[in-house]
């Protein structure tokens, strides 16, 4: 969660990736299994140092997390093995609760729990799920979501990916976020599920009542159980319309 500054990143002392950015990631890496690394500011002097020893033909992730100065939740280097690659048809996913500010959390699945009671700093472990799309649903532990996503995982079959949640929750700058850092160092930043009802409604109530003079309660109504085609909602809300079209 901390946005500034881009930073050089050292392994034993020497430059191994020159500016790397807030929510980048890097492709895969061959690295040896004893070693450091080295935050420095980018241009700058190493200001944090992070040992690892890591088993022989073990694959890994790293994230940067944390905050720079806060006592709370500090800066630092969360590691967890991992695997990369899938079976194909399938995708493999590892999540990771990077938001600071976040409560513990349900991750969902097209509205099944994926992901049960992930708490801040936690992966969630590797698991496969099928090659598709998936709106992905945060939640407080055992809560209804509170942010809902649009994962399009479509076409990744046979291949991995990290997912990581970011960002401040209260929205503070920088905004929550939920991104997804591929094999290749690709970062996509997943948009916002936005759901056709509320959508809809939002622009049908407005302009009924501006239009038509109606207030919001009849509004609603109208809207509710008017077919989509003569501009209300009904079918985007799954409403059964008893209106003449």
């Amino acid at each position: 969660n901390s946005a500034s500054p881009t930073v050089d990143i050292y392994v034993d002392g020497a430059l191994a990736v020159a500016g790397f950015e807030y929510r980048t990631a890097t492709p895969v890496l061959d690295l040896p299994l004893d070693f450091t690394v080295g935050i420095a500011p980018s241009g700058g002097d190493i200001i944090a140092e992070f040992p690892f020893v890591l088993e022989e033909d073990g694959e890994y992730v790293v994230v940067a997390t944390g905050l720079l100065g806060n006592d709370t939740t500090p800066f630092n280097l969360a590691a967890a093995e991992t695997t990369f690659g899938a079976n194909e048809g399938f995708v493999g996913l590892n999540i990771y609760h990077g938001s600071t500010d976040a409560p513990a959390v349900d991750i969902l699945a097209d509205g099944n729990v994926l992901v049960p009671d992930l708490m801040y700093g936690e992966f969630s472990g590797y698991a496969e799920v099928p090659e598709m799309d998936y709106t992905i649903g945060i939640a407080p532990t055992g809560g209804d979501p509170i942010a809902e996503f649009i994962a399009p995982l479509s076409g990744l079959g046979g291949n991995s990916a990290i997912v990581f949640a970011s960002g401040f929750l209260s929205g503070d700058d920088p905004a929550f976020g939920l991104f997804v850092a591929l094999e290749d160092g690709t970062v996509l930043g997943l948009s916002n599920y936005i759901n056709p009802c509320d959508a809809c409604m939002d622009y049908c109530v407005e302009y009924v009542m501006e239009n038509y003079g109606y207030e919001e309660e009849q509004a609603t109504d109208w809207c509710l159980n008017t077919p989509d085609d003569n501009f209300g909602c009904a079918d985007s809300c799954n409403i059964n319309s008893n209106m003449a079209s």
